[in-house]
């Protein structure tokens, strides 16, 4: 696991031999979650910092009459869960869903913020790191916040789409959501959402095939 923790952006700059330190430093725990299980659950779980080590997870939201939004998709290497411990709150207010088998590595954020009796020195260095990390993910929270600025489901679309071709240099890419999954992320309804697919389609805007979509515009 440590090698694999030594090549995660929040342990950047930081010495093999100091690992050991930072681990037991933030009381860190791994844990194994079965797909379909929640790492954490809204209003029940308490804030941690966690490494998503293997699988894949949901960040998801529900209001008080059940409908769900889907806050981000999570996948082997990512950090969750940073902002809301940072916050200090008492109870997280979003849940995390295991989407595959998954193993996580959780980690007490407030250990790293506050200088503890180790004084330990890397301590800097991880606050910045983790600094960088929630600059980055601010940029990727406003980028959704870009497509669901778009009156139509057409406009919505397209500008997650295209966000998705930009991002991997190709017209031709998988996205890692399903159907279900993606109207969920771009707050529409679903079989709306499938229509205006038939009909981009149909124009020749574009052409998928499951989680599989090739722009043609």
């Amino acid at each position: 696991m440590n090698k694999i923790l030594m090549k995660h952006p929040l342990f950047a700059g930081i010495a093999l031999q100091d690992l050991n330190h930072i681990l037991s430093c933030m009381e860190s725990r791994q844990q194994s979650f079965n797909e379909g299980s929640f790492i954490f659950l809204a209003d029940e779980s308490y804030p941690k910092l966690g490494i998503l080590l293997s699988g894949k997870a949901q960040v998801i939201k529900e209001n008080m009459f059940g409908d769900r939004m889907i806050i981000g998709a999570l996948e082997a290497g990512n950090l969750f869960g940073e902002t809301y411990a940072c916050m200090g709150l008492s109870k997280i207010p979003v849940s995390v869903e295991a989407m595959e088998d998954c193993s996580v590595l959780l980690l007490d954020i407030n250990r790293m913020l506050k200088t503890c009796s180790n004084a330990c020195t890397f301590h800097q260095r991880l606050v910045a790191n983790l600094l960088n990390i929630v600059a980055t993910k601010n940029m990727q929270l406003n980028r959704k916040m870009s497509y669901i600025t778009h009156k139509t489901i057409r406009g919505r679309l397209l500008a997650y789409l295209e966000d998705q071709a930009e991002r991997t240099n190709s017209d031709a890419f998988e996205i890692p959501f399903n159907r279900n999954e993606l109207a969920d992320y771009l707050c529409v309804d679903r079989s709306a959402m499938s229509r205006e697919l038939g009909r981009m389609k149909k124009e020749g805007l574009l052409d998928f095939s499951r989680k599989a979509f090739r722009l043609q515009v």
